[in-house]
């Protein structure tokens, strides 16, 4: 990411930096600042006012949206993973699903009858399902409890591929983080380590 200025009417800020094979970046910053934009812009959702982005040769991207638009609402749990991963059996279906603690009578819930943690946790099935090797996620753990969060880290704890994080969760991004992105006024401060790290150094550096 070079010079990537992003922003709707106005510019949010500025952002250059690198995102390395395997690593996971957590951006946080301020409301309003341009976290969320920054992925819709990447995901190229949203036109960047100047400047530039490249991803690596044979980069699978999977993007989580907060939004949870993604789903045909008339579908049963089932058949939303299972029209869209139709080289599955039935049994491999039920199987993912219930890695996301969908089991029993839960898989023939209508999507329209879900709950906001429901929706989430449908979504990172089909999500893991289409094996992308790079994970842009905003505010995954948004409508999750306390035990669906920790299955979510637990599986995202497994996950061998590159991943970039917008969440305001500081418990789950000290679990999962590499590397800290501060959205600042001027730009883009790097920290390396976790986001208890991120705390000691911004308070020396400050």
């Amino acid at each position: 990411v070079k010079d990537l200025t992003i922003g709707y009417d106005l510019p949010l800020c500025t952002i250059t930096c690198d995102i390395l094979q395997g690593e996971k970046v957590a951006i946080i910053g301020p409301n309003g600042k341009g976290k969320s934009t920054f992925l819709k812009t990447l995901m190229e959702q949203v036109s960047p006012l100047s400047g530039e982005f490249l991803f690596g040769h044979q980069i699978e991207v999977g993007y989580f949206d907060q939004e949870l638009a993604q789903f045909d609402t008339n579908n049963t749990v089932l058949e939303e993973v299972w029209n869209d991963f139709s080289e599955l059996n039935r049994t491999e279906v039920r199987t993912a699903l219930g890695c996301f603690l969908f089991s029993g009578e839960d898989v023939f819930k209508t999507v329209d009858c879900l709950s906001g943690g429901e929706k989430v946790r449908l979504s990172f099935v089909k999500l893991m399902l289409s094996h992308p090797n790079f994970l842009m996620m905003d505010e995954p753990t948004n409508h999750l409890d306390a035990f669906s969060r920790e299955e979510l880290e637990n599986t995202l704890l497994n996950y061998s591929g590159t991943m970039l994080i917008v969440s305001h969760d500081r418990y789950f991004i000290n679990k999962l983080a590499t590397e800290i992105l501060e959205l600042t006024p001027t730009g883009i401060v790097e920290y390396q380590g976790n986001y208890d790290e991120y705390i000691q150094k911004s308070r020396y550096s400050g």
